[in-house]
């Protein structure tokens, strides 16, 4: 596969879809997540879980990441300004040397406003000091940071006390335990509403992933999240389709 890699690289064979996120409270599309897909010649689109350890374990998925966020930055440039933007970062990516210069460097050549633009990692991404450090220059930059899939592992709390972020974004998981049986649906919506409160007192703004449906939602806004998102809210589209709705 990382032959294939290397080829899709070459080829520009990557590609982006965005993921609308929405205020549960105005119902308004405040901004996007762009993902990162594989358009294979025989194979159609490939998803990230399907060749991002091969690219992680490879080193490509350096050269990718820069490659993705330059094609959203130009993507983006007729965006409305009130939509924010939030990508994902390998935590490979985040740990270069040079890391933060070359996010900040592309944001410059776009002209894509930092206060508009979220770097998403995951709990268990962000393990080592230099990431940490790449994070705390971009924040230090105005650009916010995202905690991704927050309550999947196990270093949750300890990246809340040591990193500069912004959002956290819960994971789809307990979002679905919503609709299981009484107990479990029970249990989770516990466990969803005091994430939510740990985030309201730490000041960061809460986003509950994987809403599929009427009730989930309803069950998220009485938990206090601020953002939704999900397949209820919109399925990720390319560009094209969500310019055409703004």
């Amino acid at each position: 596969m990382v032959r294939e890699l290397r080829e899709a690289l070459d080829d520009h064979q990557f590609e982006v879809l965005y993921q609308p996120q929405v205020s549960l409270k105005s119902s308004v599309i405040t901004g996007y997540e762009a993902l990162l897909r594989w358009r294979h010649p025989l194979r159609g689109l490939i998803e990230p879980q399907d060749f991002m350890r091969s690219a992680e374990m490879s080193g490509l998925i350096i050269p990718i990441g820069l490659q993705a966020l330059d094609l959203i930055c130009a993507q983006i440039a007729g965006w409305d300004d009130h939509l924010n933007i939030a990508v994902n970062f390998s935590p490979r990516q985040l740990s270069t040397k040079n890391a933060a210069r070359e996010i900040l460097d592309t944001l410059r050549r776009s002209d894509t406003p930092h206060d508009k633009f979220i770097v998403e990692v995951t709990e268990l991404g962000v393990v080592s000091q230099d990431a940490a450090a790449t994070l705390q220059t971009l924040h230090d930059e105005g650009i916010r940071i995202a905690l991704d899939d927050f309550g999947a592992g196990f270093a949750s709390f300890a990246a809340l006390s040591e990193l500069p972020i912004d959002i956290l974004k819960v994971d789809q998981t307990l979002t679905w335990a919503l609709s299981e049986t009484k107990h479990p649906r029970e249990r989770a919506f516990i466990v969803l509403e005091s994430i939510a409160e740990i985030a309201e007192k730490l000041g960061m703004e809460s986003i509950a992933e994987g809403i599929e449906t009427a009730d989930q939602a309803a069950a998220v806004v009485r938990a206090g999240y601020d953002t939704g998102q999900g397949y209820y809210f919109g399925k990720p589209l390319p560009t094209d389709a969500h310019i055409t709705a703004m």
